[in-house]
C-alpha cells in the first residue's frame, strides 16, 4: 500500500497498460510492456558474447485523488 506523495491518499495498485491498438503477438495475442534489466552477468550465444537480462511486466498505480500514476516492478518477479 503506497500513499500518494502529492495528496496522502492511498493509490491503487496493479493497474494495467493498454494503448489504443492492440498488438497481436505470440500465443496470447497480445503484446506487453515490460523492462528487461541486466544482472551484470555474460553468457555467449553461437560464440557471441551477450549480456544476460531479466524481464519484469511494468505494473502501474493510480491515485484516486489526483490522477497520479506512478511506475513499477514487482521485484520477487525478478528473483
Amino acid at each position: 500500500m503506497k500513499m500518494c506523495s502529492d495528496c496522502n491518499v492511498v493509490m491503487i495498485d496493479n493497474c494495467e497498460f493498454e494503448g489504443q491498438l492492440k498488438f497481436k503477438l505470440g500465443a496470447d495475442g497480445e503484446s506487453r510492456v515490460s523492462l528487461r534489466v541486466p544482472t551484470g552477468k555474460n553468457a555467449t550465444f553461437l560464440g557471441l558474447p551477450i549480456a544476460v537480462r531479466k524481464d519484469a511486466s511494468l505494473r502501474g498505480r493510480m491515485c484516486p485523488n489526483c490522477g497520479k500514476v506512478e511506475l513499477y516492478v514487482d521485484l520477487n518477479e525478478l528473483r
